[in-house]
């Protein structure tokens, strides 16, 4: 009952995802290439949330739990790369934004690139270690 619930928001939370960037996509008059670089990581990031969801509920329809010992253990070790590359994405995003295009990131801008880059990494890892069948 509880992974059914789980991918339930799951799939809730995408289609709320999709919906906000579907008004923020009309809302908006004019894009710079920073916009259209968020926009194509966060269709992404969705794309591959989708994903794990839909794995996850081929499990529940197969009568086994939504996520087992491997999984949990794989979630926990593409959490700490994703942990380890919003550090390092905090401390690097302004530098290299001020040496390649002499443009200095807002705050705000530095926190879109933190969570985008930590969340790219999560998934990125999550699928490769799902993948190598390797939690450890």
């Amino acid at each position: 009952m509880k992974g059914k619930i789980a991918i339930i928001l799951g799939f809730g939370i995408s289609i709320l995802v999709i919906l906000t960037l579907i008004i923020y996509l009309t809302a908006k008059e004019s894009f710079e290439f920073f916009d259209i670089i968020s926009i194509v990581i966060v269709l992404i990031l969705i794309v591959s949330a989708t994903y794990i969801i839909w794995d996850r509920l081929k499990n529940i329809r197969k009568g086994l739990p939504a996520k087992d010992e491997r999984l949990v253990q794989v979630n926990y070790k593409a959490g700490y790369y994703g942990f380890i590359a919003a550090i390092w994405s905090a401390v690097f995003a302004p530098l290299l934004f001020e040496i390649l295009f002499d443009y200095e990131l807002s705050g705000s801008r530095v926190t879109a690139v933190v969570v985008l880059v930590s969340g790219f990494v999560f998934i990125a890892s999550y699928l490769c270690l799902v993948k190598k069948g390797d939690a450890k």
